[in-house]
């Protein structure tokens, strides 16, 4: 896919509910609760001093709080603008919503089989694909040749990275899992 602009993805740092071991997929928890952890701070400082690619000229990010602090974080940094987006939010993972993470396999074992499943009420890798993709060609209608940070959550972003390494959709655990805090190119440079 020829892409007018450059996109990079870069998932949130290290959150309370990544500490507290919990599956935290609804906005109406997400928001305003279970933002970063310390170590998560720290994570996103690291990749902030270490920042591999092109300055982003702006940035959209999941609105749940982790990613909003994540993104602010960059934001001041690099002194850009940010938006947030529900474009990039979370994978709703259903009646797993504030159980335990352990959960996650079992969903993963479903996607292998079935990229439209909504086994558990889960949301479909074809859906989570879907919407962020909509994003992404209403960025391209507006802006070119800029350089596009997306901030987001672990499987939404490894089902975009899957979708733009032309990877069946549930296959996209077969990719080395995106790393609290890490920036990835999502088209080549």
């Amino acid at each position: 896919m020829s892409l007018l602009n450059r996109y990079y993805v870069l998932r949130h740092g290290h959150s309370l509910a990544n500490q507290q071991k919990i599956i935290v997929s609804d906005i109406q928890h997400g928001e305003h609760r279970y933002g970063l952890s310390p170590l998560g701070i720290n994570q996103v400082t690291h990749t902030l001093v270490n920042w591999p690619f092109s300055i982003p000229d702006m940035i959209f990010h999941s609105d749940f709080k982790r990613t909003s602090e994540t993104a602010g974080m960059v934001a001041d940094y690099f002194s850009r603008p940010l938006q947030p987006s529900p474009a990039l939010r979370e994978r709703h993972f259903g009646e797993f919503e504030l159980q335990d993470d352990a959960h996650y396999p079992q969903v993963w074992q479903y996607d292998e089989q079935q990229p439209e499943h909504q086994f558990g009420e889960v949301e479909s890798l074809t859906s989570v694909c879907e919407r962020e993709m909509a994003l992404i060609s209403q960025l391209e209608q507006q802006y070119c040749q800029q350089n596009i940070l997306l901030v987001g959550h672990g499987d939404p972003l490894q089902i975009l990275l899957s979708h733009f390494l032309n990877q069946p959709l549930n296959q996209h655990r077969t990719l080395v899992p995106l790393a609290t805090a890490e920036v990835r190119a999502l088209n080549p440079e």
